[in-house]
């Protein structure tokens, strides 16, 4: 790889843990150059990395259609690209590559590189299983929010090489019609730690023991679809097939049955814990734990438990 770009995300200032853990493990592929797109305009002044770093911030507005990403294409047209898997950078990378006329790999797991050939594991069927492929033609990743950073540590900051704004192209067909602030202090596509409950609860009003869980934990919460149809929760937390897909560390479901639509959701998680009044809910025969009670007596006393340490 002679130049790389990474689809960043960086918030007052600074990436995230999950790209310095990207930024290092390219680093060690020995790019000539590597360039961070950053989404939203973030001055970042010092980053981890062992070679050179150009950031490049793209401008607030729409990055989605092709005509609208055709200055961000022209940017990185003949670099290796790598994200991390979140709705935007999906999107994002996705048009880049029909701009490009690339090959994009998404699903990430693992990856390797020698002699010009990626080496790649990739999740397929919803997590369900993996797939072994190389490819020497592949140029735009997407990797798993829980991509196997195992033995990468973040390298000590340097400054960067330089910096510039992008603004995306006028000869976009999208346009903001309103901003929705998500409210919440730990945005759930980038949870390590979620906690999600679905109808088990019986009543909204006692969302506040899934709260006091999280809380605990400092994790993320989450809903099963009945749940934000039901608008109990609102219709961001909702997970499964066609809401938001997570990959946390880990993932404890409350009250929730586990159907196939919620699963897909969910496969991508190192650690799933069940916890069910019903010994038959199929959300057991996933989970790596399970807890068979009703959830309006476990998750006040999980809670205690946790905060006595």
């Amino acid at each position: 790889m002679k130049n790389v770009a990474i689809i960043a995300q960086a918030k007052e200032g600074h990436l995230n843990e999950a790209t310095n853990l990207l930024l290092s493990f390219v680093s060690k592929f020995n790019p000539e150059k590597i360039t961070l797109v950053v989404l939203g305009e973030n001055h970042l002044s010092s980053v981890g990395s062992s070679v050179p770093v150009d950031v490049i911030s793209l401008s607030d507005g729409l990055w989605t259609d092709t005509s609208a990403v055709s200055s961000l294409a022209n940017a990185v047209k003949g670099y290796t690209v790598f994200g991390i898997k979140s709705i935007q950078i999906d999107n994002l990378l996705s048009l880049l590559a029909s701009c490009l006329k690339a090959e994009v790999v998404s699903g990430v797991q693992h990856l390797g590189y020698s002699a010009g050939v990626f080496f790649i594991v990739k999740s397929i069927f919803s997590g369900k299983a993996s797939l072994e492929i190389s490819s020497s033609t592949a140029s735009i990743f997407s990797l798993n929010r829980n991509f196997d950073f195992t033995d990468v540590a973040e390298l000590p900051a340097k400054a960067v090489n330089s910096t510039s704004v992008l603004t995306y192209s006028s000869d976009s067909k999208s346009a903001i019609t309103a901003l929705k602030p998500i409210t919440g202090s730990i945005p759930l596509p980038d949870a390590a730690l979620v906690v999600s409950a679905g109808r088990g609860l019986k009543d909204p009003s006692n969302w506040t023991i899934v709260e006091d869980l999280a809380n605990a934990l400092g994790a993320a919460t989450a809903c099963s679809k009945p749940v934000s149809d039901l608008n109990w929760r609102p219709h961001h937390e909702h997970v499964g097939q066609t809401g938001v897909k997570v990959s946390p560390n880990l993932y404890i479901a409350c009250g929730i049955s586990g159907a196939i639509q919620h699963l897909a959701g969910v496969n991508g998680s190192r650690i799933i814990v069940v916890i069910n009044n019903d010994p038959e809910a199929p959300f057991f025969k996933h989970a790596d734990y399970g807890i068979v009670g009703d959830v309006n007596d476990i998750l006040p006393r999980l809670t205690k438990k946790l905060q006595s340490h």
